[in-house]
């Protein structure tokens, strides 16, 4: 469908949504209705009523949800061409845009700020977004996360011309947009069964930086020698952070605390103070310094920045504690990449020193974990109590593709038989053994993208009666049914 049958925003006046469990479906239904457009939905399990604004909504997909005077069918990705509402849809004559192409067509009139990457995007998003609301600039945001303290979960609606947007690389869909400034916070090769090779995402990225000139603005990860490659040839403005030499924002002293971190920034070479965060972890600080640079790009003053910093937490799933079982604490991660999962690890090592730690990883996508199999085994291999769930499948993504969570701790035994590591064939046996063991430890690190999440819940709570447990993790899977791509 090419955006050219599509009416104006301003026209439209009833919306359809295939997909609105999706994390970035539901971000645009919600700002649909918030402008006045009447608005209706299907998921195969739709979320709780009070999640979504007023609105029809139907439980899996049929023919019959769609209304025929409807201007526009937004669809998730994951709602392939045999759709029974796009089918319908198409056969009424109604123009459908997908996900990626709704974030374009909503954010085209506007100064959209995308912030793009491998890791970081939803946490940078979000405080970037909370700068740019507490320096007085009310952006309008969509995130790939949950952010604490917004109504709208994971949108914030602003009256400004500016947008705020996290745009994913998935089968090259931040090409659909057209910003004004790009932040990149790093480039690695995350989704092997759509790119062929590293190389292959640096040319997609080379592609995207393309789309600026002149007066537009790139702001870089310096110290990242994939983005310094991609960037070479740019006509934009180019501002660089980092915590090495060459930064036009950089940190000095960074210094871990039992709350968190602080460290000092520096702008242009000026000291702008020292601040402190609640977020652990080197690739926070990353994070941070990739927000801030926004912030002050767009003439942020330096004063709301500790404001902002004292109570940001992060977002769902970055580090989440989401509870305790016994007397130990249990915090949830989306991590899924070999260098995200290091990562996480190093920072609950950091966090909780001298602290008994129990990593529990549910690797994410078949694919991912052959390409990347000798990558996950050296991070597996570093982490000495680990429960390995077996392999989430993604639906449509797994076709022929053989391997299994075992492959990669028979790797590792062999090598280092030392290792306490244990597998696990889905969450209900990783969640038996942790109950079993969990005397033994004070820190349960729950990482993984798809359901991993619902293990890290489930073991916190009591008293539940099956019936219960069974509906809460429906429910909870209905909300997490989203994913960095924004689906």
């Amino acid at each position: 469908m090419t955006t050219s049958s599509i009416p104006e925003f301003s026209a439209l006046r009833k919306v359809h949504f295939v997909g609105v469990g999706g994390i970035g479906v539901s971000a645009i239904l919600r700002l649909f209705a918030a402008r006045g457009i009447a608005v209706s939905g299907s998921d195969l399990h739709t979320p709780a009523v009070d999640r979504l604004p007023a609105g029809s909504y139907f439980a899996g997909h049929d023919s019959a949800h769609v209304p025929h005077d409807a201007d526009l069918i937004v669809y998730s990705p994951a709602a392939g061409e045999a759709n029974p509402e796009r089918v319908a849809g198409k056969s009424l004559g109604i123009p459908e845009l997908s996900y990626p192409q709704a974030l374009a067509f909503v954010t085209k009139q506007h100064n959209t700020i995308a912030i793009s990457g491998t890791h970081g995007k939803s946490t940078t998003t979000a405080l970037a977004g909370k700068l740019f609301e507490a320096g007085g600039l009310d952006p309008s945001v969509v995130v790939g996360a949950e952010v604490p303290g917004w109504k709208d979960y994971n949108l914030r609606q602003g009256k400004s011309d500016l947008f705020l947007v996290e745009a994913c690389e998935y089968r090259r869909n931040m090409l659909n947009l057209t910003p004004q400034t790009i932040v990149l916070t790093n480039i690695e090769l995350d989704h092997p069964d759509y790119y062929t090779d590293l190389a292959d995402v640096k040319d997609a990225f080379r592609e995207y930086v393309g789309k600026l000139a002149g007066e537009d603005l790139l702001i870089v990860n310096n110290d990242d020698a994939n983005i310094r490659d991609v960037i070479r040839e740019t006509d934009a403005i180019v501002l660089r952070y980092g915590v090495g030499d060459g930064a036009d924002l950089s940190t000095r002293d960074v210094r871990q605390t039992e709350d968190g971190q602080t460290f000092d920034l520096v702008w242009h070479g000026t000291l702008l103070g020292t601040f402190s965060t609640l977020l652990p972890g080197t690739y926070n600080i990353y994070n941070i310094l990739a927000a801030v640079s926004a912030y002050l790009a767009y003439g942020g003053k330096s004063e709301a920045i500790q404001s902002v910093l004292d109570v940001f937490a992060g977002v769902g799933r970055r580090f989440e504690v989401v509870g305790t079982i016994g007397h130990a604490t249990v915090i949830s991660d989306y991590a899924h990449h070999p260098t995200a999962l290091a990562a996480v690890v190093e920072a609950a090592r950091a966090r909780y020193k001298d602290k008994r730690l129990l990593v529990v990883f549910r690797p994410h996508h078949r694919e991912r974990t052959i390409k990347l199999f000798d990558r996950f085994v050296a991070v597996v291999a570093t982490i000495p109590h680990l429960i390995l769930i077996e392999i989430y499948d993604v639906a449509g993504r797994e076709e022929g593709v053989t391997i299994s969570s075992n492959d990669v701790i028979e790797k590792v035994r062999g090598e280092h038989p030392e290792n306490d590591l244990v597998y696990a064939a889905d969450l209900e046996e990783a969640e038996a053994i942790i109950r079993r063991e969990i005397d033994h430890f004070d820190v349960v690190l729950v990482i993984g993208a798809g359901d991993a999440d619902v293990l890290a819940r489930e073991l916190t709570k009591e008293d539940r009666t099956e019936d219960a447990r069974i509906a809460e993790q429906v429910d909870h899977l209905n909300e997490l049914s989203g994913t960095s791509s924004l689906s």
